[in-house]
């Protein structure tokens, strides 16, 4: 019955993130402080459009927005799923993907050298 209720809630979401990101409300959303004054790329610069791109079908364009905003969706997305799977099951799987400490350890190191070669070419 949990699974119902949060695949639900789920959808529901989705279906509002979609008609935000297709409505003009968008535009409300600021430039990033960043670009605008420093002229650097932030780790989250082409976020918003990496979402448009993803809730349109167009992945390959989302990859290039902005490549680990793309992954981390991903990686929520399976995970997920895996949890809605293991939430009613007597025996889990795939628990290791499950965040622990060091995923963010190592996705903030990730993060900033993915920051720092964007902007570098």
């Amino acid at each position: 019955m949990k699974t119902i209720k949060i695949l639900i809630i789920e959808i529901t979401l989705f279906i509002l993130l979609k008609i935000f990101i297709n409505s003009p409300i968008i535009q409300i959303i600021p430039e990033c402080i960043a670009y605008k004054y420093l002229h650097i790329y932030c780790p989250s610069c082409g976020g918003t459009r990496c979402i448009a791109n993803i809730l349109s079908g167009n992945f390959i364009q989302a990859f290039k927005n902005n490549s680990i905003f793309f992954i981390s969706i991903i990686y929520l997305m399976i995970f997920n799923i895996v949890y809605l799977i293991n939430l009613n099951r007597k025996n889990k799987i795939l628990t290791f993907i499950y965040p622990k400490y060091y995923h963010a350890i190592i996705f903030g190191i990730l993060v900033a050298i993915y920051t720092i070669f964007r902007n570098i070419y």
